[in-house]
């Protein structure tokens, strides 16, 4: 039997809430859910307002799920379903994952930066998974509303929890890690993700270096040595009190130092150095962004006591995260085709990082949606994207977006541009133009609609892939 998650009197006790109806009881608490499409039995459902949707009004769909109780500030006597009333749900829900952070006796590591933040989070977390009982942030649950949520379903007897932070504006990630406390914390790249919220990208760093104000005292800071913000991010960990900091990259002075990463059908074979000893490993990914994400999570396994070896293994089981580079070949409307799906997000960095992924085996047909985010820095940077493209030399491009649509007159005249109205009229491309043997990469930022080509491919692909549907509540769980 899953032993419960919270009681009664300790959810009560940790939100700071009232049990709206005493004759209702709370049973003990399993699971928190934020959407009440994905509650199940003994879940504590989180009734958010936002600017869309006020979780108030799935009271009830939570209830018919099989919710345990519900957090809200405006009970519905309607429903017989324990509710904990408190002024702000998204408050006491902040308290419970204060609560649930202070019980945690195991060994937090926290990830941030501008790109490899979630690829990286979940790498970690399969390897420790070897080493004990691992808790996570699930998706990208990595701001205000995501890492209260992961903290307040921390299990108790959790060794190992491995905590995402993102943001969207400063001072962000240092409310986030004051309220995660890090033993570790690791920060993968600083790169022009946010140009949209910061004026230049010093101060992106300065924001993602917010992560050591909460690192325990003693605590380790991991770095990437090829950073040109290393020397910034450096000065913080040291300023923060950090006892150790771990380098990663390909720099040849990193301790966790990558030497080659051969790419294959499979995805990588990875040659390192680490502490002046070689180290050869598998890796499910493709992209030598992942390998050199990989080594920082090697760090942080270092930083834990744990065995490097024994963890780097284990990375030949770890999938692609959705949406960030996997792999799929099938048959679509006839044709045999191969589907690089890496639509989840885009911005310039990651960008640059998926063209070199592809540059020994290069996509005939690339989908790609604007990035978003970039404020004033907009044009130039879809502009500088055609150079790396043209090198690629696809026989189709595929464009979503204004900002992309106007950097296409920058492509070479061999190579096919299409700027696709919408959604509809990008599919309806493809299919017009997919041939035998074509190799199509989709990539862009979330907001700008990529993954929605995607699933419209995904659903014609045999053998067909499942798709996610959006959150139902109040807010999102996700940052940058």
């Amino acid at each position: 039997m899953t032993a419960p998650l919270w009681t009664a009197d300790d959810l009560i006790a940790g939100t700071g809430g009232t049990l709206g109806d005493p004759a209702v009881a709370c049973p003990p608490i399993l699971g928190i859910e934020i959407d009440s499409r994905n509650c199940q039995a003994g879940d504590l459902f989180v009734a958010l307002d936002g600017t869309q949707n006020d979780g108030h009004e799935f009271i009830g769909d939570a209830a018919k799920a099989g919710a345990a109780a519900c957090l809200v500030s405006r009970p519905n006597k309607d429903v017989p379903i324990a509710q904990i009333i408190v002024e702000d749900p998204l408050a006491g829900l902040a308290r419970l994952g204060d609560a649930g952070r202070a019980r945690f006796t195991g060994q937090m590591i926290g990830i941030t930066g501008s790109v490899g933040k979630t690829g990286s989070k979940d790498m970690l977390a399969h390897a420790v998974a070897a080493f004990g009982k691992t808790h996570a942030s699930q998706r990208s649950f990595n701001n205000h509303i995501g890492v209260p949520l992961t903290l307040a379903s921390l299990p108790v007897d959790a060794d190992f929890a491995v905590q995402e932070m993102g943001m969207n504006a400063p001072g962000e990630i240092a409310s986030l890690t004051k309220l995660a406390r890090p033993d570790i914390a690791l920060i993968t790249r600083i790169a022009s993700t946010h140009g949209g919220f910061f004026e230049s990208l010093d101060d992106i760093a300065k924001a993602k270096a917010e992560i050591f104000q909460g690192l325990a005292v003693g605590g380790t800071a991991i770095l990437n040595l090829d950073d040109p913000f290393y020397p910034v991010l450096g000065d913080a960990a040291r300023t923060a009190g950090a006892a150790r900091i771990i380098t990663f990259g390909r720099n040849d002075d990193a301790e966790f130092c990558l030497l080659e990463a051969r790419q294959h059908d499979r995805g990588m074979s990875v040659h390192a150095e680490i502490a002046g000893h070689e180290l050869r490993f598998e890796m499910a990914m493709h992209g030598i962004h992942w390998a050199q994400n990989a080594l920082g999570v090697l760090a942080s396994v270092d930083a834990l006591g744990l065995c490097v070896e024994t963890a780097a293994a284990r990375l030949a089981s770890c999938p692609t995260p959705k949406g960030r580079g996997g792999r799929q070949s099938g048959l679509y409307h006839g044709c045999s085709i191969t589907l690089i799906d890496d639509s989840y997000n885009a911005s310039p960095a990651s960008m640059m990082a998926a063209f070199a992924s592809m540059s020994t085996t290069p996509p005939t047909i690339m989908i790609l949606s604007e990035m978003r985010e970039l404020g004033g820095a907009t044009a130039a940077e879809h502009a500088a994207l055609m150079p790396q493209i043209n090198a690629l030399a696809p026989r189709l491009v595929i464009a979503l977006g204004s900002a992309m649509h106007g950097a296409l007159d920058l492509l070479e005249d061999s190579i096919a541009a299409i700027a696709a109205a919408d959604i509809a009229d990008a599919v309806k491309s493809l299919d017009d133009a997919v041939e035998d043997g074509d190799i199509i990469f989709i990539k862009g930022s979330l907001g700008s609609g990529s993954w929605r080509v995607r699933d419209a491919i995904s659903a014609s692909l045999d053998p067909a892939t499942s798709s996610g549907t959006p959150t139902k509540n109040g807010g999102n769980s996700h940052a940058a």
